[in-house]
């Protein structure tokens, strides 16, 4: 017989115990209920309130909603740098993929749409990246390019209801690509970007913060319904930076110094450019408007990093990383404000002025030209080595006459000449608004340095450093009475509604010379034109004044000229200031001013009708009287100071002794090195 089954007694708490469990469960039963009824109180009063504090928690998605740069406009509002929105196709392979009906029409919809989107690629991101939720499927495409798409995918029939509900998966992220609708024009002022909207050179790296807004941003989650809904906080655009320049006018100087690059590439030295530079400023003297700014060599605002206008191929291919930097510095340096050099002749006329303006000298002065000063135990030649003979003050400037500035500069001392250089502005930044202005404090002499011989030299524009803007902006206060303007490139800040922020009124630095000293120089230079060394500046019908320069300077050929020609219209109500220098031109004697002359009046022969200047002389010929064709004084009195290191006292010398004291003469100030980056990250 089987033995019986044990059966397990049932575990009993003792009494005790089960009183305790009962006490405990009865607590918790009485806190559960107190908790049920605290959460239905705060259900039915503050409700609401948790409810959005749930809901802001419940992102689902977000992305930011970028700014649009302002746009740099001429004076009248032709825009020179712009930011359009283009667009990346991203896929949501996670939403594409969540239901097997969505992929076909998604794909197939990329597909017809964008002819450069494979569907075997997006079959295979199907496949093999079904997870993924963002993958771009194109960059930078126009709202023209992905218009077919947007169109598709919310196309609707005549009931309202979608016509391909299972396109899903694709979006388009915008952003803002920054283009220079006239490319090449403007470059030195305009500048351009590099990736994150940071402004390089010009206006744009100037006026970088002006320039950029601030980011906005989209936030998405799903509320209480599970539907999805947004919350926008708007981006904040750039405002627009209206300059002085006129886009006609800078047209117009860039085309003729083009026309003399086409003219002298290859003339006299093989396989190279008509100058090593060209340079042209046209201010308004009465306010200190830059009208236009325009150097050779230029370069593509939407391309900056191309070099091959200016080397061949295997020429870059040659450069390492570093050496294409340099090229690129080089090409993006705007002549007029960065480059320093040796003035020459252009000189001449704030000598004069701070005589008249002294009292050393006066308009009824007569001065005799040998040919040659005697100064620190040189012979300093003059333009015409047989000498001038007498000459009037203004036949002093007529004949571009060293001989006659050395002798002013006797009677005004080295305190005089060095303080009316600084109260013209020599040696000191003009401050305007452009980055990389060059110093020239170093590269100018002070009272305690200067001797004889500097003092000299000095005076017909030798062995002192200025800039473009700083000669210009002087010789603007020559004309317009003698005040000295600060020089700006941009007069007005705007919204993106064209609401004015701020306005840049005129700068009134100080007062240079008289009226009466001005009105003299006027005078003086206007017969320069008329029969003096510039005649090849005039333009028909115009009163014009100016002056013209040579500047020799060390060469890799022994010796090289920087020529030049500053001038102003109409002379008695001065409404231009134009300067333009030619560095090294290729040609076999380049000390010729002529070809400064020749590009200033082919400029102005479009300009002043342009700019409603109107015709003030009835004779279109040249005075007769001086018969001066050009001014070839670089050959025999404008040199540096390399020349003289050489020579020996007591001989007859075309350069004067320049060993005392010299300041360095570095030649060119090159803005700071700045990489922007590669071509795709240019905004």
């Amino acid at each position: 017989m089987a033995a019986k089954k044990r059966r397990k007694p049932w575990l009993k708490f003792p009494k005790r115990m089960q009183k305790k469990l009962i006490v405990m469960f009865s607590a918790i039963a009485v806190l559960l209920t107190g908790l049920i009824g605290r959460l239905m109180y705060i259900e039915y009063t503050s409700g609401d309130k948790y409810e959005k504090i749930v809901l802001s928690q419940q992102e689902y998605d977000s992305q930011t909603i970028p700014y649009q740069r302002g746009d740099i406009v001429d004076s009248k509002g032709t825009v020179l740098a712009t930011s359009i929105a283009v667009y990346n196709v991203i896929l949501d392979c996670s939403v594409m993929t969540s239901k097997d009906e969505y992929i076909e029409p998604t794909i197939q919809a990329l597909a017809s749409c964008f002819e450069d989107l494979d569907s075997n690629t997006l079959y295979g991101y199907a496949k093999d990246q079904k997870d993924s939720r963002y993958i771009v499927l194109k960059k930078k495409a126009s709202y023209e390019e992905i218009q077919p798409f947007v169109e598709m995918q919310e196309a609707v029939d005549e009931k309202g209801k979608k016509v391909n509900p299972d396109i899903k998966g694709v979006w388009f992220e915008k952003e803002y690509q920054r283009e220079y609708p006239y490319g090449a024009l403007g470059s030195s002022i305009v500048g351009f970007t590099a990736s994150g909207n940071v402004g390089v050179n010009g206006l744009e790296q100037y006026y970088n913060e002006t320039l950029n807004g601030v980011d906005g941003r989209e936030y998405g989650y799903l509320n209480t319904d599970n539907n999805f809904e947004k919350t926008i906080k708007a981006a904040k655009n750039g405002n627009t930076v209206v300059s002085t320049i006129d886009s006609h006018i800078q047209s117009v100087v860039e085309q003729k110094i083009a026309d003399f690059n086409e003219t002298y590439t290859g003339n006299f030295r093989e396989d190279e450019p008509g100058a090593s530079h060209v340079g042209v400023l046209i201010m308004n003297p009465n306010n200190g408007d830059v009208l236009a700014m325009a150097n050779y060599p230029n370069y593509d605002l939407s391309n900056p990093r191309d070099l091959s206008a200016y080397y061949t191929q295997e020429e870059i291919d040659a450069m390492d990383e570093d050496a294409q930097m340099d090229a690129l510095n080089q090409l993006w340096q705007n002549f007029c404000t960065t480059y320093t050099y040796e003035p020459g002749s252009t000189a001449k006329p704030f000598t004069v002025a701070a005589g008249l303006e002294t009292g050393k000298v006066s308009t009824g002065d007569s001065f005799y030209c040998d040919g040659y000063e005697h100064v620190g135990g040189h012979d300093i030649h003059c333009v015409n080595r047989s000498g001038h003979g007498m000459e009037t003050l203004e036949q002093t400037l007529m004949n571009s006459c060293n001989d006659a500035m050395m002798q002013i500069s006797y009677r005004l001392g080295s305190d005089i000449f060095t303080k009316y250089q600084q109260i013209f502005g020599f040696g000191q930044r003009t401050g305007i608004d452009l980055p990389g202005e060059a110093r020239t404090d170093s590269l100018i002499y002070t009272a305690d340095n200067m001797g004889p011989v500097d003092l000299a030299t000095n005076a017909f524009g030798q062995n002192f450093n200025t800039t473009m803007i700083q000669l210009a902006t002087a010789y603007c206060s020559l004309v317009n009475g003698g005040s000295l303007y600060q020089p700006y490139v941009v007069k007005r800040i705007t919204d993106e509604s064209g609401n004015t922020i701020s306005e840049v009124t005129p700068t009134l630095l100080r007062e240079t010379v008289s009226k009466s000293t001005s009105d003299a120089l006027k005078q003086y230079m206007y017969s320069t034109v008329t029969g003096g060394t510039a005649v090849t500046a005039k333009v028909d019908g115009y009163s014009m004044g100016g002056k013209t320069g040579t500047a020799q300077k060390a060469g890799r050929d022994g010796v090289n000229y920087l020529v030049s020609f500053i001038g102003f219209a109409p002379v008695e109500d001065p409404q231009l200031v134009i300067y333009c220098v030619v560095d090294e031109p290729n040609v076999a004697e380049q000390f010729h001013s002529t070809y400064a002359q020749n590009i200033v009046r082919e400029i102005l022969e479009e300009v002043l009708p342009y700019m409603n200047i109107y015709r003030d002389e009835d004779t279109t010929g040249i005075h007769e009287g001086w018969g001066i064709k050009g001014e070839d004084e670089g050959d025999v009195g404008d040199v540096t100071a390399a020349d003289v290191a050489n020579s020996t006292a007591e001989e007859s010398l075309d350069v004067p002794d320049t060993t005392d004291e010299l300041p360095e003469n570095t030649g060119e100030q090159p803005a700071e090195d700045i990489d922007p980056g590669s071509d795709e990250g240019q905004q």
